[in-house]
């Protein structure tokens, strides 16, 4: 297992465009307080964590996964966050914790039609409104998802949009063509973080029991006290 952490301070997405993530809500002082006693959980279990200046925790955990792909490790990301779909191949697969369901490459292609290399290509045409990714107006989740599985790209779709119904439809593909292009660019996950991964120190092992116990009695999580933490 292994942590990642957004980091502080604008990243390249900020850079590029400084309207990103600008809708997003301050993040509150009690949840705040409480990165530090995470941290304090993280090291007593010796879980690897990494947060890096300028990407975000999606692209770190974007890079690990696809080393552990390129290496037929398979590997599962948890995560309630739809834009890492992106990410999953042969090897990789998504596990979203809220709805205890697990997405992988076969279920991306019989339930949705698609690859997961759309999934830019969707955000590119219909944005996100949690990321404040402009997308194409006029053009929802929905509608970008019919025009991926029809035309199969962005590129595509930008082609041939003599071909698409819809007037108004046509009149917005083509005045927001720059707009689609730097959505996928917001979009499209780093892959290549520079950082020093080992999957040997992910291992699940060297718990400090004694540290665990310490902090499960202080902040009251009295069922992880009843669990084994040998290793």
């Amino acid at each position: 297992m292994a942590i990642a952490f957004d980091s502080k301070g604008p990243t390249f997405r900020h850079l590029e465009y400084k309207e990103y993530k600008i809708h997003r809500k301050t993040t509150p002082d009690d949840l705040i307080s409480q990165i530090p006693l995470m941290y304090d959980v993280i090291n007593a279990y010796n879980i690897p964590f990494y947060a890096i200046q300028g990407y975000e925790a999606d692209d770190i955990i974007g890079t690990i996964s696809k080393k552990l792909s390129k290496g037929k490790i398979e590997c599962t990301i948890i995560t309630t966050d739809k834009d890492m779909e992106q990410l999953i191949d042969k090897y990789i697969k998504i596990f979203n914790p809220r709805k205890k369901e697990i997405n992988d490459l076969e279920k991306m292609r019989k339930e949705k039609g698609i690859e997961p290399e759309n999934v830019i290509d969707i955000l590119a045409l219909g944005g996100d409104s949690s990321d404040n990714i402009p997308g194409i107006p006029g053009i929802g989740y929905k509608t970008a998802l019919n025009l991926i599985r029809e035309w199969k790209s962005l590129e595509n779709v930008l082609a041939n949009v003599d071909k698409i119904n819809g007037k108004k439809k046509q009149e917005n593909l083509l005045k927001y063509i720059e707009s689609a292009r730097l959505s996928k660019r917001l979009a499209t996950i780093n892959t290549e973080v520079p950082l020093d991964f080992s999957l040997e120190s992910c291992r699940l092992t060297n718990f400090d029991n004694i540290k665990l116990n310490e902090l499960f009695t202080k902040y009251g999580f009295n069922s992880f006290l009843t669990e084994n933490h040998d290793n």
